[in-house]
């Protein structure tokens, strides 16, 4: 291999060799050799190193890792590292803001955030900081190189003589003032100290910067109250983790826009030995990732929503889980954590795009949805193409004469703040999504539009879920013309005198698994949006034994609708019907099917 040499960017004469590691040994022990016998070239060393963040880590900065042999070793940064600790370096030096790293594992961030810390401890006056993690073992324990501040104490044990301030000159000053959570350089009044999460971090003091490693395993509350806490105690905080779902304050960080933070993903995919034989899957086809000119060339195509792979991804694939895998290699943070549907599967799921028609009887293309609203007019449902918030139905299928469709509804109270109210169409013979809709509503609204859409869909089997503001959802549909209410079953599947789908301990989960099947085989076509982004935050509680529900403040209104509707449509499928071709006709039918669906379940008042 041959030697890879790096230029300082401080003083280009100073270019010094960072691959192989064995060159860069023998480099930094020939010069701290020349340094230690000659004043003027410590002196002119030490400069270039506080101005040079990059080459003091290059030269100066060591690792452990004890699944390696020797487990200890220069820390010699890799190209993506060296843009990174300039960075953090930058935003500490100008005060300019917060940053918020979302990380692969094994990426070093950790490393490269602490000696950035280290080097302004180290050579700069006055430089206060904070570093927290979820508990405090991972914080500091002596002697533990995986926490925070013993890396730190680790490094600082490993200078070279000539770069060692004076509060750590003699074996007893360096244990008196590397203590316990807490590190003090006297000689420039600067100081690390740690702490453990908790709802009022950093309080009663001042920092130059915080650093809150893998914030996303910080409990819930607690990392809000946290993130609020040390708004006023530095104008720098830098927030690393690997994503652990989407429903917590990492999460909104790195996803969100509201807050003024500036936002870093390291992917593994800008790593380079674990991008060699870097490539993606194209239609079974296996497309080579050219890293010749660019090395960060995977990374971009991964931005792209690309799924790249390397030699090294498809070792991690094959022996870690797939939520591990999302977490700890793929930096997401909807497949991270306990996710309920297959991720994979979901990805397969295409999302239809709204399309605005410039004449209402055009036709709509395959893929693409319309929106509008449904008005009754002298005992006729009109649909009408809205192209802004009051189109609250979206249209992926106008009904056909001859298909038969099952609508479910999931109410809610309809208040700010609060659930949305769900419902969901689906065409009973290949279960796709045909109609969708969620909003805030009362449960005397949301009933009036079930009414609509059930009518407009061919009278569908209406089945909304009877649970607690369902049952006034129910009530309003009672008696109502061109409404086929669902009756709920018992155990034995027999039909019942409550109106409406019961959702219990005894039917939630085997509709949720039935809908997960469905979603795993890709039975089915969710199409809508708002549901497939429902079922990327759907996951299996661990802290209520896995029960399946929404992650945090996310909403499943519309998982529970579709789940129902999959569900009532396996109880009472598809039968075959001669067309129905008008008003009289459907008269006829509906008497007959009314008394046919009695033991099925469903009961029609017709006009």
């Amino acid at each position: 291999m041959s030697t890879i040499y790096r230029v300082s960017a401080i003083n280009p004469t100073f270019r010094y060799p960072i691959f192989p590691i064995e060159e860069n040994l023998r480099f930094r022990e020939g010069l701290y050799r020349r340094a230690e016998s000659d004043k003027n070239l410590s002196n002119y060393v030490a400069n270039l190193f506080r101005a040079d963040v990059a080459a003091w880590i290059d030269c100066t900065a060591w690792s452990k890792d004890p699944r390696v042999q020797p487990a200890i070793f220069p820390f010699v940064l890799y190209d993506f590292q060296t843009d990174f600790v300039r960075r953090i370096k930058k935003l500490i030096t100008d005060q300019s803001g917060d940053l918020c790293v979302l990380k692969s594992k094994d990426m070093g961030v950790s490393w490269c955030v602490l000696y950035v810390l280290q080097h302004e401890f180290q050579f700069e006056s006055g430089a206060d900081f904070r570093v927290g993690s979820r508990k405090e073992d991972f914080v500091d324990k002596i002697g533990v190189i995986d926490t925070l501040l013993e890396k730190v104490r680790f490094n600082l044990g490993y200078q070279p003589r000539f770069l060692i301030p004076k509060s750590f000159e003699t074996e007893k000053d360096f244990r008196e003032n590397t203590t316990y959570m807490r590190l003090l350089n006297k000689s420039q009044n600067s100081s690390i100290i740690g702490e453990s999460a908790n709802n009022y971090f950093g309080s009663g003091g001042r920092s130059k910067a915080l650093f809150l490693d893998e914030f996303a395993l910080w409990e819930k509350n607690v990392d809000e109250s946290a993130w609020t806490s040390t708004a006023d105690q530095t104008r720098c905080r830098i927030v690393v983790s690997t994503p652990k779902g989407s429903a917590n304050k990492f999460a909104r960080l790195i996803k969100g826009t509201s807050e003024k933070i500036e936002r870093l993903t390291l992917h593994w995919s800008l790593h380079p030995v674990k991008n060699i034989g870097a490539y993606y899957d194209s239609n079974g086809q296996k497309i080579t990732i050219d890293l010749s000119n660019d090395p960060a060339t995977a990374f971009k195509l991964w931005i792209r929503g690309i799924r790249v792979r390397s030699i090294w991804y498809d070792a991690e694939d094959a022996r870690r889980t797939e939520a591990d895998l999302a977490q700890e290699v793929d930096c997401d943070l909807h497949k991270s954590g306990s996710v309920f549907f297959n991720s994979r599967a979901l990805a397969t799921q295409t999302i239809w795009k709204y399309l605005q028609r410039s004449h209402p009887d055009s036709t709509i293309p395959f893929g693409r949805y319309i929106r509008g609203k449904l008005i009754e007019t002298q005992d006729k449902i009109k649909f009408v193409e809205v192209h802004n918030a009051d189109g609250w139905l979206r249209v992926f299928e106008i009904p056909r004469p001859t298909h038969q469709y099952t609508l479910a509804a999931d109410s809610s109270e309809g208040l700010l703040k609060g659930d949305e109210s769900a419902g969901i169409v689906i065409n009973k013979t290949t279960g796709n999504t045909v109609a969708a809709w969620n909003y805030l509503k009362s449960p005397q609204d949301f009933a009036q539009d079930i009414r609509l859409v059930g009518w407009w869909y061919n009278e569908a089997d209406v089945a909304p879920e009877n649970n607690n503001h369902g049952y006034s959802t129910c009530e309003h549909l009672v008696d109502k013309s061109h409404v086929k209410l669902y009756f709920a079953r018992n155990e034995k599947g027999e039909t019942t005198i409550k109106r409406g789908f019961t959702t219990s301990k005894q039917t939630r989960r085997p509709m949720l698994d039935g809908l997960a099947n469905q979603i795993d085989k890709s039975s089915i076509e969710l199409r809508d949006e708002c549901l497939i982004e429902q079922c990327k935050t759907f996951i299996r509680n661990n802290d209520r034994g896995g029960e399946p529900e929404a992650d945090g403040s996310f909403h499943d209104d519309l998982i529970i609708a579709m789940a129902i509707a999959q569900r009532v449509t396996e109880q009472i499928p598809y039968s075959a019907q001669k067309p129905v071709n008008s008003m009289r006709q459907i008269e006829a039918v509906q008497k007959i099917t009314s008394v046919r669906n009695a033991g099925f379940g469903f009961r029609s008042k017709n006009v």
